[in-house]
């Protein structure tokens, strides 16, 4: 059986840029000669990782791809961003992803300019955080705010009389108000007003941010530096603690992970993913390539049989809009992946939970280019570059998230045929 690496480039898939006479991924394909020795021996397609027009969100978009059922096993996004920050929420505790943003008073309303304070660096965003969590305990609130990334947060609110069945404050888009928190629809009366206590929460818990952080000495400071100020939270995703199947148990593999980002980090450690850590793995366009791509060899020699490779810039460069800069860094990525090249008895797959137009600044229900390799003989098909374009030519046609597992099973020498039912325990039949 073969060992498995599957890369995923966060926001691979994009659309057409003007600038670039094609995706950033086009527009590099004729020097990216790590990505297309992996085109040109391998099988390519394209993959929606939920379904045709549905635009993922990075976790549900991974937990697809993972092969689990995101109707029914989806715990929520801030469940996945508390534990990548170390917090492992109790049965009655909601966690919610955050964001700091910077907004502008208007007609007694907070208008969205930014929701990500120009992507402020993790000190200064520290500090914010922490601010903001002491006043939430001078204030009696039931809730605790942690940084975890740049802008992004986890916010967790302990009670068994709340319920995370909210909508977010996020509007989701800029020149727009914040939001206030409310009930979902089609709640029961009991659910109604644990929803309607956790929405009122957030939404004193939003003013109370705007209170501190408006007149918080670092926003003074970014604001004489010319920089947006940090001085609200956006709140999304309500998470609560949900067992999920291990990927061990689910498909087989002893995995490992390699990942910056909290909410990747979630994800993996909810499936029961081991980490491998790697110095200066950022999560940001400066994060440490080279050592990612050596994280993720080391995990295969330590005996691991699968390792979740996870690179994130590339998504942040599309929500801010830089085809160019997202283009270099696809390049710079081409470039640290070469070692696996040498790899054997080993099957790659490269792909991307979602595409991330850096025209519109957004997640999209646009497939991304996929490519499966090995050294050893297998299937190949015509296609010479890795691409858009070029993968919708590829051998595997278009798949969905959920149906990738399977295939890897396959290529990895792990599937029986359907219909079979080989025994796990190995028991012998004894005739004597």
């Amino acid at each position: 059986m073969k060992k498995v690496i599957l890369i995923i480039i966060d926001g691979l898939g994009d659309e057409t840029a003007e600038q670039l006479g094609g995706t950033p991924l086009e527009y590099i394909a004729p020097k990216a000669e790590t990505f297309n020795m992996f085109a040109e021996n391998g099988l390519c397609g394209l993959l929606y990782p939920i379904a045709p027009g549905v635009a993922p969100a990075s976790d549900t978009g991974h937990l697809s791809i993972f092969g689990y059922d995101i109707r029914k096993e989806y715990p929520g996004r801030g469940y996945f961003e508390a534990l990548g920050a170390n917090i492992k929420p109790k049965p009655n505790q909601i966690a919610f992803r955050t964001n700091l943003a910077s907004v502008i008073p208007k007609n007694k309303e907070l208008i969205v300019i930014d929701r990500r304070a120009g992507r402020i660096s993790g000190e200064e965003a520290e500090e914010l955080y922490r601010a903001l969590d002491e006043k939430l305990s001078e204030n009696g609130f039931p809730a605790k705010i942690i940084h975890t990334l740049e802008h992004r947060g986890v916010l967790v609110i302990e009670g068994d009389e709340y319920l995370g069945a909210v909508t977010d404050t996020d509007p989701h888009e800029v020149g727009v108000p914040i939001c206030a928190s409310e009930p979902w629809e089609r709640l029961s009366p009991s659910e109604r007003e644990m929803a309607e206590r956790t929405a009122n929460i957030l939404n004193e818990i939003t003013k109370l941010a705007y209170d501190v952080l408006n007149k918080h000495p670092i926003n003074k400071m970014r604001e004489e530096r010319g920089l947006p100020k940090a001085n609200v939270i956006l709140i999304r995703g309500g998470g609560i603690s949900k067992t999920i199947m291990s990927f061990r148990e689910k498909w087989g593999f002893k995995a490992a992970f390699v990942a910056a980002g909290a909410l990747y980090k979630g994800v993996a450690r909810a499936l029961g993913m081991d980490e491998i850590h790697v110095e200066g793995a950022t999560g940001t366009p400066k994060t440490n390539l080279n050592g990612k791509v050596e994280g993720a060899l080391r995990a295969l020699d330590k005996g691991y049989d699968f390792v979740f490779l996870h690179i994130k810039a590339a998504d942040n460069l599309s929500h801010d809009k830089k085809p160019l800069e997202k283009a270099d860094f696809l390049l710079r990525i081409n470039h640290a992946l070469k070692p696996i090249l040498g790899l054997e008895d080993t099957v790659v797959v490269i792909t991307g939970d979602h595409t991330t137009s850096s025209i519109r600044g957004r997640h999209m229900g646009l497939p991304v280019p996929m490519v499966i390799w090995s050294k050893e003989e297998m299937r190949r098909d015509r296609v010479k570059k890795f691409c858009e374009s070029a993968c919708a030519e590829g051998g595997l046609g278009v798949l969905r998230g959920h149906d990738l597992m399977q295939l890897i099973l396959d290529l990895s020498d792990r599937s029986v045929e359907y219909g079979t039912y080989p025994s796990k325990s190995k028991l012998v039949l004894s005739v004597f």
